[in-house]
């Protein structure tokens, strides 16, 4: 394991840039349309709440990686495959990442410019960072928030000026009642983004206060949150729910419509420049969790000999994950519905339920053993 350390300001601003990450430009929750907000929130809570089991984890096993606790609870036997699993899903994560910014980037502005080119050069910025190690890619973090806040900012101050947001288009409140709300926060937001949190667990372990990790997380998760449901309320708004849900970017497609004084127009930069900076985070720590684990399972001393072998596996599984942008969102419905189940949640609990069942049985055994002990007295 790298021998770095983070500090909790860092924690909370990866866990802001992350969470955020695509899915501030991709229609978010719009499966219950005018109450899209809504689900966002709902589904926070929810990732409260898995936040809380992946903090429980790390505190039972502070010093080790998922992928190192994962051999210690079920064993190298079972452990092991597992723990290769994890690399392969979050290898996938910063694929499907990569591929959501090469074809924003490739619809919006380089429409001439191969969506290969386009992953390659994003992804070769974010080998160099990590080739640096976790304590560069944790500084950079706290700069770019700012950045982040300030285009947030600018972005809705323009978007109200303009005079296109109508408030109405949210009403009526829970039109179609709680049923779309609740289905589509527990089956499409909740475990992206804020199930694939899990590959901080392969981050925990650098932080300097291991008493600062849940308010730090908990912190980040909650502004990304509320950035997303700010956000998705502002499109509904501006473009409506119908239009909102068929376009592919609606904040592209919302801020494109900021006309001020026919002064300032076509701000589309606002959303290309804020996108790139929230996916190079997004992809950066799914990367590094793949490179980090690989050397853990592996053995291997010096994790940066894997920044390039893995990144190319990252970039060619970009382009060949799916033919089409098309057929690219429906495959990533159905793995949010499965796979990321699968890693997000089910194997996190049941480490957390068998670390737990250990610690108990260990201690029973302890206390069975001691009154054994105490009866036995030296023979005179």
């Amino acid at each position: 394991m790298e021998k770095a350390r983070i500090g909790p300001l860092q924690l909370f601003a990866l866990m802001f840039l992350f969470e955020l990450g695509t899915t501030v430009v991709v229609p978010l929750g719009l499966d219950a349309k005018k109450d899209a907000w809504l689900s966002i929130l709902l589904a926070m809570l929810c990732g409260f709440a898995l936040l809380l089991v992946y903090v429980a984890l790390y505190r039972r096993y502070p010093a080790l990686l998922l992928t190192s606790y994962v051999r210690q609870i079920l064993g190298n036997i079972i452990g092991w495959p597992i723990a290769f699993c994890y690399i392969l899903f979050f290898v996938y994560g910063a694929a499907r990442d990569l591929r959501d910014v090469g074809n924003l980037l490739y619809n919006a502005v380089y429409d001439l410019t191969p969506i290969f080119m386009l992953n390659a050069l994003m992804l070769l910025g974010t080998a160099y960072v990590l080739a640096k190690g976790i304590e560069v890619l944790a500084r950079t973090g706290e700069v770019f928030f700012i950045v982040i806040v300030l285009l947030g900012i600018v972005g809705n101050l323009l978007v109200q000026f303009s005079g296109i947001v109508n408030i109405h288009n949210l009403l009526p409140f829970l039109e179609k009642g709680w049923e779309p709300v609740v289905k589509t926060a527990i089956f499409r937001n909740f475990m992206s983004p804020f199930g694939e949190a899990i590959c901080f667990a392969m981050l925990f372990p650098y932080l300097k206060n291991e008493k600062g990790v849940l308010r730090a997380g908990m912190a980040g998760m909650l502004l990304s949150g509320l950035a997303l449901c700010l956000t998705i309320s502002v499109e509904i708004a501006t473009l409506g729910a119908d239009i909102a849900r068929r376009s592919t970017f609606p904040l592209l497609t919302t801020i494109s419509k900021v006309d001020i004084a026919n002064f300032l127009q076509r701000l589309d930069a606002i959303v290309v420049f804020t996108l790139i900076i929230t996916v190079f985070f997004k992809v950066a720590i799914f990367y590094y969790a793949a490179v980090i684990g690989t050397a853990d399972l592996f053995r291997v001393n010096d994790h940066r000999r894997l920044v390039i072998p893995i990144g190319i596996v990252i970039l060619f599984m970009s382009i060949m994950i799916a033919g089409s942008f098309s057929e690219h969102i429906q495959e990533g419905k159905f793995t949010v519905r499965t796979v990321y189940f699968v890693f997000s949640l089910f194997i996190p609990l049941v480490l957390l339920l068998l670390s737990f069942w250990r610690k108990r049985s260990l201690s029973r055994g302890t206390t069975t053993e001691e009154p054994a002990r105490s009866d036995t007295q030296p023979t005179p």
